[in-house]
């Protein structure tokens, strides 16, 4: 995934995080996958889509890609 589709889609995720959230830990790297945030945050269609789209996809209940 290159930098460009990685920030986008975690501004896409970070644009639907719930405050508490906000000073969470929901970010984790192993390998060569990333996780970040909650999949139920996201609920827009569109940027399902775009989320998609960039890479991005559902995985142990959070939004991840791979490096």
């Amino acid at each position: 995934m290159n930098n460009s589709n990685f920030i986008e889609g975690v501004n896409i995720i970070a644009k639907h995080m719930p405050e508490e959230a906000k000073e969470g830990y929901d970010f984790q790297a192993a390998h060569d996958q990333v996780w970040f945030g909650s999949h139920d945050w996201v609920t827009d269609e569109k940027d399902i889509s775009r989320l998609e789209e960039l890479g991005w996809f559902e995985a142990e209940e959070s939004w991840s890609c791979f490096t």
